[in-house]
């Protein structure tokens, strides 16, 4: 497997590309955007019998669609006490419910008999820190405030799954599970396509008009019309958007697999579903067969680092020093897009423009519950897309928003430093 590749890219069927839009055509949607936003869109718009175009100005979750983690849980990047905070319980409550209903659309697709896609259930957040009360606390919460059952598992219980000392408490959430995310966008295109939907890549939405009745989206080689237009992802129209990539702060992530450690690596993690501990600069992971895939880290600098197969192996051993000597199969990054407020941004942009973008460190639970919202509000003039208006367009700051986040990542990593120093120092004494 070469090292410029995607452990998914490798995994994946042989991949035709689809042609460039090249003509004119009318459709009910144009959706601009072939990650997942998008795709979840047109799948949910097709069961309200919408006919949809889509186009992708690379190939079909080409992006962070096809190089994440493949996590599928409930909840937001921005925490739940701070969406309360913000907004009030009932609300929060009302936008955890739909984050839940995101889980459950991924998995009554993962099950379908899609090749590839792997759906393996199981959530274990663990903590870098003994505090079984204030585990218990979370789970207390969550359950009286969320109607979310989370299983807290004791210590002694965490280690014998996870054979790390760094490791003390964590709660299980039962109804995540993780998926190839890349099999699935591909399953799910091809689907769309079964449904009469029209797919075009290396199609790239260079203007849009949005005024009128009938809105018009103009590429190279071809105008799409149609009633409604969702922009769906992080990449914007200059012509017909000229404001929206203002909102976006993108940010690179990073993702490794290792090559096969065999009895090495069973001894090591037990837990077959995701793990994700609570450090500030965390750590997530899940087994493959005999192969680890760990992920961990930003940067607002878009280039891969030279050393990053370095990076991800010092990361598993400090975790995991029985791990050490494990060879990096495949290394590679995924840009995200993030908002300032750290939550989707989904709603109406005008009469018969949507936008459902900044997924970046949602889950895959997000992309599905927006692609639900908007649909239901263009088919069925539903309108809970407007539990979102608190979280709108909010200009990420350039330059200076890029290097603020920066910034802020790299106190988390020597806050996380800190901490471990004074751990193995109570350690010792």
């Amino acid at each position: 497997m070469s090292l410029a590749q995607t452990y998914y890219e490798a995994t994946s069927p042989p991949y035709s590309a689809r042609p460039q839009l090249v003509h004119d055509i009318d459709t009910d949607v144009c959706i601009i955007g072939g990650g997942f936003a998008g795709l979840w869109v047109a799948r949910a718009l097709q069961k309200r019998h919408k006919d949809v175009v889509l186009i992708e100005r690379n190939a079909i979750a080409s992006a962070a669609s096809g190089r994440n983690g493949g996590f599928v849980s409930a909840g937001f990047n921005k925490g739940i006490s701070s969406i309360a905070d913000r907004v009030g319980m009932d609300h929060a409550r009302a936008l955890y419910r739909l984050s839940r209903m995101g889980v459950e659309i991924v998995r009554e697709e993962a099950v379908h008999d899609f090749p590839g896609v792997n759906m393996m259930p199981g959530y274990l957040r663990v903590s870098y820190d003994d505090d079984a009360e204030g585990t218990k606390r979370d789970a207390d919460r969550y359950a009286r405030e969320f109607s979310h059952d989370m299983e807290f598992w004791p210590t002694d219980r965490v280690r014998q799954v996870l054979r790390s000392e760094r490791y003390y408490q964590g709660l299980q959430e039962t109804d995540a599970f993780h998926i190839h995310p890349l099999n699935l966008a591909i399953a799910l295109a091809e689907d769309i396509e079964r449904r009469s939907g029209k797919i075009y890549e290396n199609t790239i939405a260079l203007q849009a008009d949005i005024d009128g009745v009938r809105k018009a989206v103009m590429t190279a080689r071809g105008t799409i019309r149609a009633e409604h237009v969702v922009i769906a992802g992080n990449e914007f129209p200059a012509g017909g958007f000229p404001d929206l990539s203002r909102t976006i702060l993108p940010v690179a992530t990073y993702l490794c697999v290792t090559r096969p450690m065999g009895e090495k690596l069973a001894q090591a993690v037990r837990y077959s579903g995701c793990v994700q501990d609570d450090r500030r600069a965390f750590n997530y992971y899940r087994a493959i067969g005999d192969r680890l895939m760990w992920g961990a880290g930003i940067s607002t600098s878009l280039k891969r680092p030279s050393d990053l197969e370095e990076q991800m192996r010092r990361r598993i051993v400090a975790v995991y020093p029985q791990l050490a000597g494990a060879g990096i199969e495949s290394a590679w990054s995924g840009v995200m897009g993030f908002a300032v407020h750290r939550m989707p941004q989904i709603g109406m942009l005008k009469p018969g423009a949507w936008i459902s973008g900044a997924f970046g460190g949602q889950g895959l639970n997000t992309t599905a519950m927006a692609g639900e919202l908007i649909a239901s509000a263009i088919a069925e003039k539903d309108d809970r897309w407007r539990l979102f208006i608190p979280f709108g367009l909010v200009w990420a700051g350039g330059w200076f928003g890029k290097t603020y986040a920066q910034v802020n990542w790299w106190s988390r990593k020597l806050r996380d430093r800190v901490e471990d120093a004074r751990r193995n120092k109570k350690q010792a004494v």
